[in-house]
């Protein structure tokens, strides 16, 4: 008697995809250990967010193990190095509230909304900048920044809709707290990832229609 399984069910893909996310999950929490947690944890959500977005592309040739050690040695410095910049970025806006509370009037009112603005944005761009440093490899972290700023404003709805996903997830690890040391950082990722896939998609279908416009507009003729 022969079992057979259906591989194209959605049972098995989900079962696929939380094995692959558990998995994904133990690998970044022991290769952050192994890089001292501080030196570990940003090359290791970048590795994560690297081995999802193959998943994503239907990319599934391959040893996850040794892809996610590649990955985390290539993204090593760059991925350090926004972590740094996350690092003095709350540094500095710890000192800036401490101090706005020294002073009364409009000047407590200017270093608070400068404050908050910096917040905000800084919140966006860590939103989409992982998954843009998997994306545009060669770009530097000031135009990646500048990326993930852009693309949070031009799709303010999908960027709403990936923080509440990402908020009411890290809710149910924070019930169930087992969970989080399966999927915590892992689910995260996806979610950022899957979002920041349908934001490429949008903006490429927008240069593509852009492009068949241009060449009519040259020739002095406009199409629908």
């Amino acid at each position: 008697m022969h079992i057979q399984f259906d591989t194209s069910s959605g049972l098995f893909t989900w079962c696929e995809w939380l094995y692959r996310l558990a998995y994904i999950n133990i690998i970044a929490i022991f290769f952050t250990l192994m890089g001292g947690v501080i030196a570990g944890i940003c090359p290791a959500i970048t590795a994560m967010f690297a081995l999802n977005n193959k998943w994503l592309n239907g990319e599934d040739d391959f040893a996850v193990f040794p892809e996610f050690w590649k990955s985390f040695k290539a993204y090593f410095l760059k991925s350090n190095l926004l972590g740094g910049l996350i690092l003095l970025t709350a540094i500095a806006l710890t000192i800036d509230f401490s101090l706005a509370n020294q002073f009364t009037g409009v000047l407590y009112y200017i270093i608070l909304s400068s404050s908050s603005t910096v917040i905000v944005l800084s919140l966006l761009s860590v939103l989409y900048v992982f998954s843009l440093m998997i994306v545009f490899p060669k770009d530097s972290l000031w135009q990646l920044i500048k990326k993930a700023i852009q693309m949070s404003m031009l799709y303010p709805l999908l960027t709403m809709w990936m923080i509440l996903s990402m908020c009411g997830f890290f809710f149910i690890c924070w019930v169930f707290s087992s969970l989080a040391f399966l999927f915590l950082g892992s689910g995260l990722s996806f979610i950022a990832m899957s979002f920041s896939h349908v934001v490429y998609k949008r903006m490429k279908n927008i240069n593509i229609s852009s492009a068949h416009v241009s060449i009519p507009k040259k020739r002095g003729v406009m199409y629908e």
